[in-house]
């Protein structure tokens, strides 16, 4: 039945009447359990059909046996492959089109879960935008974010209240064929959030409250952050490249007026002027041409992904 307003008028979108609710987790045997039975009592209260997949992503403890004991179906990696792995690889044995990620670790609302799902008939993705409090967050964590926030604007002029949330409902269609531009692990939401806002996908963020975290984080600010920005800068590559050459050539007039003004004050030769230049501009094309590589790397790996899937 299509939707209807208390009057009667019928909208064009269909609710949602199947989701899978994927839980990448490596080592939360403390709370996998509590999470899937939250879920499923906020699920059973709806008459949405719904399956749960726990990722265990290369754990040592005894999360995927509790796992199974809640009820979850269990997908096992044998050696972690990383969160973003973890939640494609869901992805790829779920039974239905619509997907929802959650965390283990019992920071996000279960509770919120179907109103995130009823607001998803309307848009691409639904997003919940954390609340951060002193409890639940730390400075090293505000300063990444911050950090994240103005690179991602700089590179792509996209303003987001939340880039890298992990409790979310999506359509999975609508990602499938970007896997080999997405981060294969902590940052694949952030770099789904770009990719979905560069793609003019619409996201709807919604206020939810976050809790501090049972267990001991995994994440790692600086490598992660290091990758995070590295996938964020090729994939708006991709979809804005005009804007990446153009902050490069950029650099490379401000960084070479900077050599020539300079080489007037300071009486520096020619010959250490050329060198400047060149120190200042093969790091630029460098970058360029790692980009270029990058992205024609990343698309030969989708092509091929499709014509072995074919073939299979």
């Amino acid at each position: 039945m299509a939707n209807q307003t208390e009057h009667g008028e019928e909208f064009l979108q269909e609710p949602i009447h199947a989701i899978s609710i994927i839980i990448p987790c490596k080592n939360e045997e403390n709370a996998i359990e509590m999470t899937i039975r939250n879920i499923q009592e906020a699920m059973d209260q709806t008459d949405i059909d719904y399956e749960i997949i726990a990722v265990d992503d290369g754990s040592t403890d005894r999360t995927r046996i509790l796992a199974l004991e809640a009820k979850a179906r269990v997908l096992v990696h044998q050696i972690n492959l990383g969160y973003g792995n973890a939640i494609m690889d869901g992805i790829r044995v779920s039974r239905f089109p619509t997907i929802a990620i959650m965390d283990a670790d019992g920071t996000y609302p279960a509770n919120l879960l179907p109103m995130l799902i009823r607001n998803l008939s309307c848009y691409d993705m639904v997003v919940g935008q954390r609340t951060w409090t002193p409890d639940n967050t730390s400075l090293l964590g505000r300063f990444f974010r911050r950090a994240l926030y103005y690179t991602i604007l700089l590179l792509s002029g996209i303003k987001c209240p939340d880039f890298n949330s992990g409790f979310r409902v999506f359509h999975k269609y609508n990602l499938l064929d970007y896997r080999a531009i997405l981060c294969p692990t902590f940052s694949f939401t952030t770099t789904l959030t770009v990719l979905f806002l560069q793609t003019h996908h619409s996201v709807f963020f919604t206020p939810i409250d976050y809790a501090k975290r049972v267990g001991r984080s995994k994440v790692n600010y600086f490598k992660d952050a290091f990758r995070t920005f590295a996938f964020v800068f090729a994939i708006t590559s991709v979809f804005r490249p005009y804007r990446i050459n153009l902050l490069l050539m950029i650099l490379g007039v401000i960084f070479n007026a900077l050599i020539i003004l300079a080489s007037h004050q300071f009486t520096i030769g020619g010959g250490m002027q050329v060198g400047l230049h060149l120190l200042v501009s093969i790091p630029l094309l460098i970058t360029s041409f790692s980009i270029d590589s990058f992205i024609n790397s990343r698309i030969y790996h989708k092509e091929i992904s499709k014509f072995s899937e074919t073939k299979l």
